[in-house]
């Protein structure tokens, strides 16, 4: 169990490797079923998202990303509204 520990605290590098590599599956998901590489059905869909979204959400979490990826943010919005 001490194992899975690592998953539930955000100071661990482990924490954020296991959330970005769920994260960047997610997507990888994502992009191929709308590309139609392969068809999911309704439910599994809507699954996929919120596995995308819980993973950023709990990347954010880390203290350093959550703060670079505010700043990253804030920037992008910059380039937009000018």
């Amino acid at each position: 169990m001490r194992f899975f520990s690592s998953f539930h605290d955000p100071k661990t590098k482990w924490y954020t490797l296991y959330y970005l590599i769920v994260l960047v599956a997610a997507t990888v998901v994502v992009i191929s079923t709308t590309l139609q590489l392969f068809h999911q059905n309704l439910l599994q869909s809507i699954l996929t998202f919120f596995e995308g979204f819980f993973s950023l959400f709990m990347l954010s979490r880390n203290e350093q990303v959550g703060k670079s990826f505010v700043s990253h943010l804030s920037n992008v919005i910059t380039f937009i509204k000018s």
